[in-house]
């Protein structure tokens, strides 16, 4: 049940997911874990909607635990009422966007991933002379 595994991963994993760049002393399997892609960011804008959402279920998470260890230290009952409906509401929406999540990436707070990059643009800067030289130089490399 997501409701129990996302409960019990706020209290015993780390707050954020990690997201590891691969190279090859990353990939080699340990513990006989073999790497799989589960999804492919093909724009500039999809990558940055990912990285918008899995920032947005972290933070969900990381909330979660810091009401949880509120709700677990409180001894006033107004208060705890209070925590407990703040709790179960965080908890019941993290656990749509988990779901959300998963099936549109492939991915879930409960597993770490790894983020290879397959192509990269690098800008920089320029004045006008010195981009029509770079323009040169790129058409004659073509």
């Amino acid at each position: 049940m997501i409701k129990l595994s996302i409960l019990s991963s706020i209290s015993t994993l780390s707050f954020f997911t990690c997201f590891l760049f691969a190279d090859e002393a990353s990939i080699e399997a340990k513990n006989n874990l073999q790497l799989v892609k589960v999804a492919t960011l093909n724009t500039m804008d999809a990558n940055k909607e990912f990285q918008k959402n899995v920032q947005l279920v972290q933070q969900q998470r990381a909330l979660a635990a810091q009401i949880l260890t509120k709700l677990n230290g409180t001894t006033d009952k107004q208060e705890k009422q209070k925590l407990e409906k703040q709790f179960e509401s965080l908890q019941k929406k993290l656990n749509e966007n988990n779901q959300l999540m998963f099936k549109t990436y492939g991915f879930s707070l409960n597993r770490n991933y790894v983020l290879t990059v397959e192509k990269a643009h690098i800008h920089m800067w320029v004045n006008e002379e010195e981009a029509k030289a770079i323009q040169a130089r790129s058409a004659e490399a073509k």
